[in-house]
């Protein structure tokens, strides 16, 4: 007994390690997510396992075998996918074991199976025979009824055990598209995704609006297997032909909408002579009207061609920019196109709207973009808001000003004030990469068609009244404006008011003072004098 219990213990070291390196242990349970966790049957789901032990794995829905060997990598990782398989509403266990045997290496997760439907086929003729199959409603659900784009039909059908029904149904008489529900007392119809079925021969168009030169997509069904001679119309003319449909009866082409007047244009369709012309029931197209810019951006000046179409006939038409009218009139041809130049005007945007207006209603815009935007409105500093400058600043201009004037008086030459004021208007620089200058306006109070002074293409944002720029006695405004170097100008400033007055209190206690003293120094001076003289005559 004693030489058997070595021989075991011998062989338990030998094939220990093997058996631990075929199915090592997990260093954790195994556990599984799935995506999506709810659908219909029929629906595809990723599972993503880890933390497996075994090499294959087994996955059942239910307790009932799906798909076997499942490869497990090395890491105990797992990815595969499944079909969701026919099965009645509600929850359902998908679970995953492999063959290692080890307890913790088996993982679960809960998929809710929703209802669904689905036809047989989905495009036919007026009075094919559609099917219609219901599949993960409720075991042996009763009265459920079919509707044809929202007409419920008489008949009703019961599911069996596992949640699955059909019925069988005409198809209507007149073309077009489609949508099949159901629905029950246990089951709403929003809980059902409708399915399209095509009455052909049958087209459609997306979209059903734009300017001329938008791409329309054309979908026909319906066509006979591979039918070929295929021709699109626009209002009875052909504009593209030579299409062949598929094995299925199918065809997809695009056409652009050619020029033509604003309002509805019936796009048609027609095969070999299986489908002939008014087989197929025509498609309605709403052309609007629209305008194209060439070029589309450039800066004050920038000759723009307006290129129009979608106008009514013989439509006259105005355009504007960003607002402004432009001193420009187009009229619209027979297809209702017009063409017509203008030039950008100065923008203080970089957007600009280009709009097209008709006598007739008609109405189109595009956007012109302005690479270079005016500079903004400079700010002013001085003269401050009503401040009061002095004509004679000092008492020096009282007296020279005087002079002027009793000459100007005697030779008879005419000026406008007494002096010249020695005032310096300032404001902000503009922050611009451009070259910069600035126009400066003094005007009247009384508005700015009484232009007193205009001063253009100043480098400095300041100005000082020269000889020349001599004020009256009067109340002013100011304001100043940027201009960079393609001429684009700034808005104006704001309108600061100022008064010219003679001069200040100061100016003018001085300017009577000094006479006075000056005269007073002389009398007394000639006084004195008068009194020396006495004393020495006297002596």
């Amino acid at each position: 007994m004693h030489s058997k219990s070595i021989l075991v213990f011998v062989a338990l070291i030998f094939i220990l390690p093997f058996i631990s390196i075929a199915y090592p242990v997990p260093v954790h349970a195994a556990s599984i997510t799935i995506s999506p966790a709810s659908g219909t049957v029929g629906t595809s789901v990723q599972i993503n396992g880890s933390g497996f032990a075994g090499r294959l794995a087994a996955i059942n829905w239910d307790d009932k075998v799906i798909l076997t060997r499942v490869p497990i990598s090395e890491e105990g990782e797992l990815t595969c996918e499944i079909k969701v398989p026919s099965d009645h509403k509600g929850k359902h266990i998908i679970k995953i074991t492999d063959d290692s045997n080890w307890t913790s290496s088996t993982a679960s997760a809960t998929f809710s199976v929703l209802p669904g439907i689905e036809i047989f086929p989905r495009v036919g003729r007026p009075h094919t025979s559609v099917t219609v199959i219901g599949n993960g409603f409720s075991p042996l659900e009763r009265d459920i009824k079919v509707a044809w784009s929202g007409i419920v039909l008489p008949n009703s059908v019961t599911a069996n055990e596992v949640g699955i029904w059909s019925i069988t149904i005409g198809a209507p008489t007149t073309k077009g598209e489609y949508y099949i529900s159901a629905f029950s007392d246990s089951t709403s119809a929003s809980e059902i995704v409708e399915q399209k079925f095509v009455v052909g021969p049958f087209a459609k168009i997306q979209p059903n609006s734009g300017p001329v030169g938008t791409e329309i997509s054309v979908e026909g069904f319906g066509f006979r297997v591979s039918e070929d001679g295929i021709t699109i119309t626009w209002d009875s003319k052909i504009i593209l032909c030579n299409i062949i449909a598929g094995t299925n009866g199918i065809f997809n082409a695009t056409v652009n909408a050619p020029p033509c007047t604003r309002g509805y244009h019936q796009l048609g369709v027609f095969g070999s002579d299986f489908t002939p012309r008014g087989e197929v029931p025509d498609n309605d197209f709403n052309v609007v009207p629209g305008i194209e810019l060439q070029p589309t951006s450039g800066n004050k000046g920038t000759k723009i061609t307006v290129n129009g179409t979608g106008f009514a006939e013989d439509e006259a038409i105005t355009l504007s920019f960003e607002g402004a009218s432009l001193d420009v009139k187009a009229g619209a041809d027979d297809t209702g196109g017009f063409v017509v130049t203008f030039e950008a005007l100065q923008s203080s945007v970089r957007d600009n709207k280009v709009k097209a207006t008709g006598n007739a209603g008609s109405a189109a815009e595009a956007i012109f973009i302005v690479e270079k935007v005016a500079p903004i409105a400079p700010r002013l500093l001085s003269p401050t808001a009503g401040e009061k400058l002095g004509i004679f600043d000092s008492v020096g201009d009282v007296f020279l000003g005087t002079a002027k004037h009793l000459i100007g008086i005697i030779i008879g030459s005419e000026q406008q004030g007494f002096g010249v004021p020695n005032v310096t208007f300032d404001w902000v620089d503009v922050d611009d990469e451009a070259e910069i200058t600035y126009d400066f306006e003094i005007i009247h109070d009384d508005g700015f068609s009484s232009q007193v002074l205009l001063k253009k293409g100043l480098v400095d944002s300041e100005y000082t009244l020269s000889e020349g720029d001599a004020l009256g006695r009067d109340s002013y405004m100011w304001r100043v404006k940027a201009v960079d170097e393609i001429g684009s100008e700034s808005p104006w400033s704001e309108v600061r008011a100022f008064e010219m007055i003679p001069m200040s209190g100061q100016v003018l206690i001085l300017s009577l003072a000094i006479p006075i003293l000056f005269i007073f120094t002389v009398v007394a001076a000639v006084i004195l004098i008068w009194r020396i003289r006495r004393t020495r005559g006297y002596n």
